[in-house]
């Protein structure tokens, strides 16, 4: 995991090393990039100070990615919110590279978790003012309703974005948040029991 420290100059360094990273996978695939080529396209040595390996790099990437997702979505008011899984599908859209090494490496957990962990994701969920009332929405009063609830929009989001990069990137946000919507409204024909 990444280990920076909250002084100017760490912060400094952390900066140019994201730089270096992204602009190493512009040139070749992230299996191919080493530390070394991060240190001399950011021209830090001190990659150690901050990470402990490349895959460190990516997961501040992920979770700076989803900080700013939710942030900018929470910030509205709720009435202007509009379709979540929108705003976090054209985040990744426009920031693509750092979710096709993860994909490329085969390490989607790091997004997985990056988004698990992310406290704007459990604000974005958390039932608001408005809507059905308390007893009609259970995840409000169960904290283990509510965990369940945000392994499974994770788990589902991460997979679509998976196959999103693996399909080649041919569709746009519109069309992804349409292929989740009957994904969804699908996985109801289950009928699971209970």
């Amino acid at each position: 995991m990444y280990h920076i420290k909250n002084d100017k100059r760490a912060r400094a360094s952390t900066e140019l090393i994201c730089a270096g990273l992204l602009a190493c996978m512009k040139e070749k695939p992230f299996a191919r990039i080493t530390i070394t080529d991060v240190q001399r396209a950011s021209s830090r040595s001190t990659f150690y100070r901050n990470f402990d390996c490349l895959e460190d790099v990516l997961a501040l990437l992920c979770d700076r990615g989803f900080q700013a997702v939710f942030s900018e979505y929470n910030a509205l008011p709720p009435e202007q919110r509009g379709s979540l899984a929108k705003a976090v599908f054209q985040y990744w859209f426009r920031n693509s590279a750092v979710l096709e090494a993860l994909v490329q490496i085969r390490r989607t957990d790091i997004l997985f978790d990056s988004l698990r962990r992310s406290s704007g994701l459990i604000q974005a969920l958390q039932p608001m003012g408005g809507g059905p009332p308390p007893s009609s929405r259970p995840m409000a009063d169960d904290p283990a309703q509510f965990d369940y609830f945000v392994a499974i929009i994770t788990s589902s989001m991460i997979g679509v974005l998976t196959v999103w990069v693996e399909r080649g990137k041919t569709e746009t946000e519109n069309q992804m948040v349409q292929k989740l919507t009957s994904a969804f409204i699908e996985m109801a024909i289950l009928e699971l029991p209970g």
